[in-house]
């Protein structure tokens, strides 16, 4: 399932629903301005810290949060994060966009004191930037990502402007989510990798890309084609694969991420990537489709998916292949699907990320996960901790 189509809707059914990623997220606020500058001859000096050994190497293990603001009826990641924080190994904002010129923007509701707090709480802290549309039509923008990488100035006009962000305000990285690149761009996105990896190394800054899940690489495909595993995962000192929306909007219903569909993405990766950087991402909210939508479900979060199964009065199975829980209900004469993920599914999951020792597992996003992760699963993951002794 391609991501960005979760984006792709009329501005009639966006207010009606939070999609994956960060629909209904607020019109861009002035926040903290960001520092802009012209490209610097000089190379950067390295800084003090221990920010990249922190977290990066073989032996290393992390929980990465997506942070969003509120979606919809969603409620925003900030509640989750603030009390399951200090389980968290490392969250990534998603507060930043660019303009055509390799401006930072700022699209979410930036408070820094919050991100000072994850910081404080134990975690790394990472501003995302995007490329997607939050106004008008919604969804990644792919003229913006080929104005931008495909022009050598401008590309290195981001670099600096993304470095620059992280030192003005005391981020301990960028995570990069841009997606649907057009395929042609394909040698100038893993550049732009490279170069940004440059920049940040020298800051003692982590970078860690997002590319969309694939078990067979076809350079022309106008999903993936434009990631190439091999050249990012040379760069990139993190790869989140993103190993959801095997169905979603687009298709017919279908489980989010089925155990088998995860493990072919994990096999394909680890053939391309030092395994040692690839970080699983975990789908922790839940699709449900009407026969009269067939290909445009709701996008719910776990406590919605539980609500709505008790207001039909329906039963919860799990589906044997797929890993995964499921029910059905007919409402006004409409038959649904629910698809979603839960303690049990996300466990076969982070037994993969174990198994094939990744460096760790990313959620998406939190605040819509079912809480049962925290207590049973996210505490026994990370590096040092109960899991690592028994596996």
């Amino acid at each position: 399932m391609k991501r960005f189509l979760n984006f792709m809707m009329s501005s009639a059914l966006i207010l009606g629903l939070a999609l994956t990623g960060c629909t209904n997220a607020p019109s861009p606020s002035p926040g903290p301005p960001n520092e802009q500058t012209k490209n610097d001859t000089k190379p950067p000096e390295a800084e003090a810290g221990a920010t990249r050994e922190s977290v990066l190497g073989p032996e290393k293990r992390v929980v990465l949060g997506f942070y969003t603001d509120q979606e919809g009826p969603v409620p925003s990641s900030k509640e989750t994060t603030l009390k399951n924080g200090k389980l968290l190994d490392e969250v990534a904002f998603f507060w930043y966009s660019f303009d055509a010129n390799g401006k930072i923007l700022p699209t979410g509701d930036i408070d820094l004191k919050l991100k000072d707090q994850v910081q404080k709480n134990g975690a790394k802290a990472y501003a995302l930037v995007h490329n997607m549309k939050l106004k008008g039509t919604v969804g990644f923008d792919e003229n913006l990502a080929h104005s931008v990488l495909s022009n050598p100035g401008k590309r290195s006009n981001l670099v600096t402007n993304l470095v620059n962000l992280t030192t003005k305000d005391n981020w301990d990285g960028i995570s990069v989510d841009i997606e649907k690149t057009p395929p042609g761009d394909r040698e100038n996105f893993s550049a732009f990798v490279a170069e940004l990896k440059k920049a940040l190394k020298a800051k003692d800054k982590v970078l860690n890309i997002s590319i969309p899940a694939k078990f067979a690489d076809y350079p022309s495909d106008l999903w993936s084609g434009a990631y190439d595993y091999s050249a990012i995962g040379k760069s990139a000192d993190q790869i989140i694969l993103m190993t959801y929306d095997e169905h979603g909007l687009g298709t017919t219903a279908g489980p989010v991420a089925s155990e088998g569909w995860v493990d072919r993405v994990i096999k394909f990766a680890v053939g391309k990537i030092p395994k040692e950087k690839i970080v699983m991402g975990l789908p922790v909210y839940s699709f449900d489709w009407g026969t009269n939508k067939p290909t445009m479900p709701d996008y719910l979060s776990y406590a919605q998916t539980l609500e709505r199964a008790k207001k039909h009065g329906v039963e919860i199975l799990t589906d044997p292949n797929a890993k995964v829980p499921q029910y059905t209900y007919t409402a006004n004469g409409v038959r649904h699907e629910v698809f979603f993920e839960n303690i049990a599914s996300l466990r076969a999951k982070m037994d993969d990320a174990l198994k094939y020792k990744l460096h760790g597992v990313a959620v998406w996003r939190l605040g819509m996960e079912d809480p049962r992760i925290w207590d049973q699963l996210i505490k026994t993951y990370g590096t040092n901790k109960e899991t690592a002794e028994k596996k």
